[in-house]
């Protein structure tokens, strides 16, 4: 802290001249350093004088450990006195404020002050950061989430993970999500698929607090289900061991040619695939991703006739309609006579695919059992948006309109939708099955 003027206000809040006060003493050299000082000065301060320390500069990391220390405390009321003042002007903060606008928004929540929490996740969405934007987004997607608005709570998400898509603390809400729209099994692969991740990031021990919250969030949702008395597996699993039983286990083995498109796009983003039909649905999604070049970071969802089968438990998709498990149905269960079936890739972003059946060859059992025979155009990148997006990041690469500012725009600037090379993807669907025999 720089010495202040002799006449200037004493900084240790007495309201006398700092050449009455402590300017007055000799004081020998400090052991502390200016920030740990300065803690112990705001310590002391009354709390009616708390909203001046913005004002004269306190610095935000200073201010957040004592509204951490506060926050344990209980001293709520004064830890938002505290650090209100640094939101004041949204146009002048930046990511050194992120940790203290997370601390105000758990205060206010804990106070129950839901509209003054609404209010900052607002405000902190128009400051110029991303850091900051990207963080009022989650917060928001957290608030939707305990709302049950999961279309907007995903979207809201989808949104800060744009602005800032390496950041790891969306690990907890991507595995938080899922798990409260029942959607369990998803988020135990979420959580696996963040550990291998954060491992890959940092190897040692950086990252294993937060891994082991992710897995904490499973586990102590499985201990809910085995202590609450309910039976979760006994009337949605009954209809779908019907369902499932009533498919008919015989049926005529054939080689299926199948024409994958993309629709809503032109020109046509396509693939043709030849897979054998005792391949299970499941098996026919990762084929898509891999030939579509997806992610697979999402549910999906076949519609074969009357059909629904996917990734998506049948009690969290709209109107109560049966999901049939997609490892459990082979293809030749339900294709039957039908000329093609339509496969829904994100809900949020909402792919959807048109699959025509060309052909029906004869079984050839000592062949691989897919392959990707032809394609062209590459698909659109994740969450970009759905097709307007996606219509839009190719606009602003042929300089139709600018990306400059849109952080969504400036991600996807190097979007080469013509860029596709068959080879390269017909050795990664090759790989994903040996050879039989």
């Amino acid at each position: 802290m720089p010495r202040p003027e002799r006449n200037a206000p004493c900084p240790c809040g007495s309201g006398r001249k700092y050449k009455q006060c402590c300017g007055a003493v000799d004081t020998p050299p400090l052991d502390l350093a200016p920030d740990d000082m300065l803690m112990r000065v705001i310590e002391q301060l009354p709390s009616d004088r708390l909203e001046e320390l913005v004002v004269r500069g306190a610095p935000p990391p200073v201010l957040c450990k004592i509204a951490e220390r506060w926050f344990g405390e209980g001293r709520h009321d004064e830890l938002v006195r505290l650090l209100e003042p640094l939101f004041a002007d949204p146009a002048r903060l930046d990511g050194l404020v992120a940790q203290a606008a997370s601390l105000l928004m758990n205060t206010y929540a804990h106070l129950e002050r839901t509209g003054d929490r609404d209010a900052l996740i607002e405000r902190l969405k128009t400051t110029p950061g991303r850091e900051l934007r990207s963080l009022a987004l989650q917060r928001e997607a957290s608030v939707l989430a305990d709302r049950d608005e999961f279309p907007a709570a995903w979207r809201a998400f989808r949104e800060a993970q744009r602005l800032d898509p390496q950041d790891p603390t969306f690990a907890h809400l991507e595995v938080l999500l899922p798990m409260a729209e029942g959607r369990k099994e998803e988020a135990r692969s979420r959580a696996n698929i963040w550990a291998a991740d954060l491992l890959a990031r940092s190897p040692g021990e950086e990252y294993l607090p937060l891994i082991e919250a992710l897995h904490a969030i499973v586990e102590d949702e499985d201990e809910d289900e085995d202590d609450d008395g309910i039976d979760w597996d006994s009337e949605h699993s009954a209809e779908v061991n019907a369902a499932l039983a009533a498919l008919p286990s015989d049926y005529p083995a054939r080689r299926l040619v199948l024409h994958v498109a993309l629709e809503g796009i032109e020109p046509l983003i396509w693939r043709r695939l030849e897979v054998e039909n005792w391949l299970t649905f499941n098996d026919l999604n990762t084929m898509i991703q891999a030939a579509m070049g997806w992610e697979d970071a999402h549910l999906h969802e076949f519609s074969v006739g009357d059909y629904r089968i996917g990734n998506a438990p049948d009690f969290d998709t709209p109107f109560d309609e049966l999901v049939l498990p997609g490892e459990e149905v082979e293809l030749g269960q339900v294709i039957g006579r039908h000329k093609g079936f339509r496969y829904l890739y994100d809900f949020g972003d909402g792919w959807l695919h048109r699959i025509t059946i060309e052909k029906r060859l004869p079984s050839a059992p000592q062949r691989v059992p897919a392959v990707l025979i032809d394609g062209a155009r590459a698909c659109p990148p994740e969450d970009c948006g759905g097709i307007p997006g996606y219509q839009r990041s190719l606009a602003a690469r042929r300089g139709e309109i600018a990306a400059e500012g849109d952080e969504t725009l400036e991600a996807y600037a190097d979007l080469g939708p013509e860029d596709f090379a068959l080879a390269p993807y017909q050795r990664i669907v090759a790989s994903l099955f040996e050879p039989i025999g």
